[in-house]
């Protein structure tokens, strides 16, 4: 068996610019971390002909061409494997349409295991590369690269994206830095579940046909940068606050990344003494995220837990995916 690690993320800033209707014209800019809550893929080879999928579903397929999990069918076919072999995932907290990155995070931590598996290393960034290129090109999903990035490295990183390349920029902070302003983020499950091809597709539609879409996305870039600033000046409240101006012009991008119902959750963490937040990854549901300075912690939580959301602590995580037990190869 090949077991495969690898983290979900947290979206801070710039989401929408990881999308080629705005890195096509202006440089894209997205801050995001992973958290120590992980996507778990095994591969296990078997006497049995054909191809086993354990996941929300179970599929077993005589050809690769009939499995329905595209991303898996996809990947299968990347390597040319085709044959005696189950592949079995399954996470430490909700995951499918959540806003943490999972679908990204599957493709890179399957891709990772099938290049184990096929024994053709392959480096981070071509790791990222290949996710981005299935699931966007043979997939056909209209989503961005920042998540198959955060996946893939691993960490708290800027991802510059353009034309030619996307370059990884590890946010250096000393332990202690990370440790303050992990402690003053919070993150709440909502318990609705939504479809981020929906709301991405609007999205990207409005990025290229409206000009204030473009520019609200253009704002939300400069926040990050400037909130990078903040990070190594050690102001972390002004990253709060900056995170609930980003996410006022986020719910301007599309008509459903935000509802009445998330909006009165997240009024209700600003008054009980959050300085900002936002929907994690897409919008429209999935995980809640509000930075609280240490005092108001208490009050954030009771107050969110009370109306209906769950508290899930997490810290950050600074390893991508990797291989953590492989008998196969190591025989």
């Amino acid at each position: 068996m090949i077991l495969v690690k690898t983290p979900l993320r947290v979206s801070f800033f710039g989401g929408g610019s990881d999308l080629p209707t705005y890195y096509n014209k202006s440089e894209g800019f997205c801050l995001s971390t992973t958290i120590d809550q992980y996507m778990y893929v095994s591969l296990c080879k078997t006497s049995i002909s054909g191809i086993k999928l354990v996941y929300s579903e179970i599929e077993i397929a005589d050809d690769v061409e009939h499995i329905k999990h595209d991303r898996a069918r996809e990947s299968l076919k990347y390597f040319n494997i085709n044959s005696r072999l189950e592949i079995s995932s399954f996470a430490e907290m909700p995951t499918k349409g959540t806003g943490l990155g999972s679908s990204s995070t599957y493709t890179v931590g399957l891709l990772n295991g099938l290049s184990r598996l096929a024994q053709v290393p392959v480096s981070k960034y071509d790791l990222a590369e290949m996710a981005a290129n299935i699931e966007i090109n043979k997939c056909r999903e209209p989503i961005g690269k920042q998540d198959q990035y955060a996946a893939a490295y691993g960490g708290l990183n800027v991802f510059k994206f353009s034309k030619q390349e996307v370059e990884v920029c590890p946010v250096s902070l000393t332990y202690s830095e990370l440790e303050t302003l992990d402690s003053n983020l919070l993150l709440f499950y909502t318990g609705i579940k939504r479809n981020t091809a929906d709301i991405l597709t609007e999205q990207s539609k409005n990025t290229e046909t409206k000009q204030s879409t473009f520019d609200n996305i253009s704002q939300m870039v400069q926040m990050g940068k400037d909130a990078i600033k903040y990070l190594y000046k050690k102001r972390y409240d002004e990253v709060g606050y900056l995170l609930g101006q980003s996410w006022d012009l986020k719910k301007g991008l599309s008509s459903n990344i935000s509802n009445t119902q998330i909006d009165m959750w997240y009024q209700e963490g600003i008054r009980s003494g959050a300085l900002g937040g936002k929907v994690v990854g897409a919008g429209g549901g999935g995980f809640l995220l509000f930075y609280a300075p240490a005092h108001k912690r208490k009050n954030v939580i009771e107050k969110l837990e009370s109306i209906g959301c769950r508290h899930f602590p997490f810290n950050f995580s600074f390893t991508g995916s990797e291989v953590v037990y492989d008998n196969i190869n190591n025989r």
